[in-house]
């Protein structure tokens, strides 16, 4: 992938196959608008696509757009790798919550899982800023219902004893995980390489921290050099693919209302989207 980018061409190629995807994922969220959804899946599907594609937007316009390349280009790589980052996190969920072909009842405990993580989180930041919040006892109270019904999901009664061990100890101890599938099963389920995937999450994060060197970029490459058009387009080339296929999946949602991708970015996104998914099981 980075071995194609060698010259301000090769850079503004790939650019320009971010913006067209996003376009496309601009009319897809604006498709959205007014729309109705008729169950869970595809109420929060929408939401997060949106939110994928407000991460995307945000991304873009840290790219550098003038072939006089300064030090502050290589600068906006740590902010452009956390937005690829949070593009990656929008389609997990995304993934988790809407794009999985489960069952109704699988989906029903997903949503209610993923429901009760984030209810668990808040109680946690409130109670942390301010115990006395007149929103701590109703969270509280909210948790403890969501938990139990959780519990009683019958779902949860079909996992494999292993895992409904493990999910017991995790919500006895008040810590629920976002998802009851791990990191591989979640990309075996999706359809995308997990390898690649955990190398594009290490390599953002890399970028992200504030370590010796991600702070040392910008004095050690040269902005006029291949290293340094390579590290800049890095964060687009690794959200474009999970831009593209959460893209694709939304249409399926809104099926009368989804807008056709131009020929060329249909064959752009499906060039994409296989970036992802090479060498998957």
């Amino acid at each position: 992938m980075l071995e194609t980018i060698n010259t301000w061409g090769d850079y503004k190629a790939r650019v320009r196959e971010f913006d067209a995807v996003l376009e496309h994922a601009k009319a897809m969220s604006a498709a959205l608008a007014g729309f109705v959804a008729p169950s869970a899946q595809a109420a929060y599907g929408g939401l997060i696509f949106i939110k994928l594609v407000a991460h995307c937007a945000a991304l873009r316009s840290l790219a550098a757009e003038s072939g006089d390349r300064t030090a502050k280009d290589l600068q906006d790589v740590p902010s452009m790798s956390a937005l690829a980052r949070c593009a990656v996190e929008a389609h997990d969920a995304f993934e988790y919550i809407a794009g999985h072909d489960v069952t109704d009842a699988e989906r029903s405990f997903r949503i209610q899982l993923w429901e009760l993580h984030d209810r668990v989180r808040r109680l946690k930041t409130f109670g942390d800023m301010d115990a006395a919040d007149p929103r701590v006892g109703a969270l509280r109270a909210d948790v403890a219902a969501r938990q139990s019904a959780l519990e009683a999901h019958a779902f949860f009664a079909s996992l494999h004893t292993e895992l409904q061990a493990a999910l017991r100890q995790r919500l006895a101890k008040g810590d629920p995980p976002a998802f009851h599938l791990g990191q591989r099963q979640r990309c075996a389920l999706s359809g995308v390489n997990a390898d690649w995937h955990n190398a594009v999450t290490l390599q953002l994060a890399q970028q992200v921290h504030t370590l010796p060197s991600s702070a040392a970029l910008p004095m050690e490459v040269q902005p006029a050099t291949t290293e340094a058009l390579r590290l800049m387009v890095l964060p687009l080339l690794f959200a474009l693919p999970f831009l593209a296929r959460v893209t694709s999946t939304t249409a399926q949602l809104i099926p009368e209302r989804a807008p056709e991708p131009p020929s060329r970015t249909a064959r752009t996104m499906a060039a994409w989207r296989s970036v992802a998914e090479q060498a998957a099981p």
